[in-house]
């Protein structure tokens, strides 16, 4: 069934910056909401990711290179990429990938 999702709703449930919120699941792809506000340790993951953000702004490094997003704006990073986000203010995300992905910290 068809399902419409209120992502100005939704967002007043997350109380966390940096977890992910799932709202439904798209084929192989979970579709979550998350808070960034702060900067996020370099890791990378072994799929790709896609990051859209829905309010604010957010810096983010990828393999040393530094790319900056407002609202409206896209990143894929791809799977091995190391990358780090850092947001000065609250900055809401939306994050498409798998939900089971694997995490290695690198620093």
């Amino acid at each position: 069934m068809a399902e419409i999702f209120d992502i100005h709703k939704k967002k007043l449930r997350i109380k966390e910056n940096f977890k992910k919120t799932p709202i439904t699941k798209l084929n192989d792809q979970y579709v979550g909401l998350a808070w960034f506000e702060g900067e996020y340790k370099l890791h990378r993951h072994n799929v790709d990711e896609f990051f859209m953000v829905i309010e604010g702004h957010l810096s983010i490094e990828v393999d040393g290179e530094i790319r900056q997003l407002g609202p409206g704006c896209c990143i894929t990073i791809r799977a091995g990429e190391k990358h780090k986000t850092k947001a000065s203010r609250r900055t809401l995300v939306a994050i498409f990938e798998p939900q089971n992905v694997k995490i290695e910290w690198l620093e």
